[in-house]
């Protein structure tokens, strides 16, 4: 988790999401997927919450937040954020997604486990990370897991940096699905990847029942620059349309990021 800690603290998280036309597509879809699953009468729990961009989203709506993240940096900008914001529905603290311990059994309603899958490389901090976010959960609750996709990344790195054209790195991002920061291919920091059907595989060995399975910024990280360049009307008109698409299963796959959201079982 070191590796992790240290390599956020030397990145700006706060304007990911916002950065670009394409970079919104992740977070207006996942907005737009969760809709129908959050009430405002809803108590939310977000794990890994980087600097807060869907914990403060969801506290302005009404709801009561719990925003944690892995990062102390992280935990500092959330906190000054809320205290310029006078927010006092949102509460955050320290948390590692693997061990919630300070968190009661059956506390939340929604689980927003948004980014802790991007970086369990191990097989048994992954399982621990579901198994926890699960626990908190009460029964019937909705749990909405992000993970990155491995197409998306090999057909990104492929012609964006020849090192990466390598067989030995390709058939890593495919048969291991991680890469660390010390082996010799890295591009980011210690990071874990799945097609959709891998983590769905993965997820159904645990209580909770699928619901969604879909593409939150689909062909737009791969297109940037066409996205970027539409003028906004323009924009509306591709947004609504990969609104429509992002559940469409042949596209998934390609998308950078991608969102499974499941309910707990009774």
């Amino acid at each position: 988790m070191e590796t992790i800690i240290n390599y956020y603290n030397k990145y700006d998280e706060e304007p990911r999401l916002m950065r670009t036309k394409a970079n919104t597509l992740e977070f207006e879809t996942t907005k737009y997927l969760l809709k129908d699953y959050i009430k405002e009468s809803d108590t939310i729990l977000e794990t890994g919450a980087g600097t807060g961009r869907y914990s403060f989203y969801y506290a302005n709506e009404g709801n009561c937040v719990t925003a944690t993240d892995l990062v102390p940096r992280h935990i500092e900008i959330m906190k000054n954020k809320a205290l310029e914001k006078k927010m006092n529905n949102l509460t955050i603290g320290l948390a590692n997604a693997t061990n919630l311990e300070e968190y009661a059994d059956e506390s939340f309603d929604v689980v927003l486990c948004l980014g802790p899958m991007y970086h369990l490389t191990a097989m048994e901090d992954r399982e621990n990370c579901i198994k926890e976010n699960l626990r908190v959960l009460k029964p019937g609750g909705i749990l909405a897991v992000a993970y990155i996709n491995k197409h998306y990344i090999l057909s990104n790195l492929l012609f964006e940096d020849k090192k990466f054209l390598n067989n030995s790195f390709i058939d890593k991002v495919l048969t291991k699905g991680y890469l660390s920061e010390n082996d010799g291919f890295n591009f980011w920091t210690d990071s874990c990847y799945f097609t959709p059907r891998e983590i769905e595989e993965f997820l159904v060995k645990f209580s909770i029942n699928k619901l969604e399975n879909a593409a939150t910024d689909g062909l737009g990280r791969l297109l940037p620059e066409k996205v970027n360049n539409l003028t906004d009307q323009e924009f509306e008109i591709y947004k609504n349309y990969h609104f429509k698409s992002c559940r469409e299963e042949s596209l998934v796959g390609y998308s950078n990021h991608a969102l499974y959201i499941g309910r707990k079982s009774l």
